[in-house]
C-alpha cells in the first residue's frame, strides 16, 4: 500500500540512521586504537632514547668526578698537595635553629605521657 503524501516512514529512517551508526562505530574504534598504539610506540622510543641519553651523561659525571682528574686538574691549575694543615677552632654556636638536615639532628626521644584514664579521678572521688 502506498504511503499517502509521499511521507517517509519515521521508524525507517530511524532503522537506517541506527544501521549506519553502529556499521560506523567499530571503524571509529579502530582507528582510536590504532592511533593509541602509534603514540605509545613513540613514547616508548622516547623513554629509550632518554634513557640511553641518561646513561651517556651518568658516565660523564662518573668521569668527571674521577679522583685522578681531579688531581690532574688541581696540578694543571697550580694546586699543590697540603704539607701542614692548619686547624680551625670556632668557639661560637651555630645559628639556632641548627640548619642541617633532620638525619643529622639528634634524635628527640619523646617519652610517652602516662595519663590515667578519664574515669579514674571520679573513682578515686567516691568515698
Amino acid at each position: 500500500m502506498p504511503v499517502p503524501g509521499g511521507r517517509l516512514n519515521l521508524w525507517l529512517a530511524f532503522g537506517i540512521v541506527a544501521a549506519g551508526v553502529s556499521a560506523l562505530l567499530p571503524v571509529l574504534q579502530n582507528s582510536l586504537a590504532t592511533s593509541r598504539g602509534f603514540d605509545i610506540q613513540a613514547a616508548e622510543r622516547q623513554e629509550a632514547e632518554l634513557t640511553g641519553q641518561l646513561s651517556l651523561l651518568e658516565g660523564e659525571v662518573a668521569s668527571l668526578t674521577s679522583i685522578s682528574r681531579i688531581e690532574r686538574r688541581a696540578q694543571e691549575i697550580g694546586l699543590l698537595p697540603v704539607t701542614d694543615p692548619i686547624y680551625v677552632t670556632v668557639n661560637e654556636p651555630g645559628p639556632a635553629p641548627a640548619k642541617l638536615p633532620s638525619e643529622y639532628l639528634p634524635k628527640n626521644d619523646a617519652k610517652p605521657v602516662s595519663s590515667s584514664p578519664w574515669w579514674k579521678p571520679l573513682v578515686n572521688w567516691l568515698p
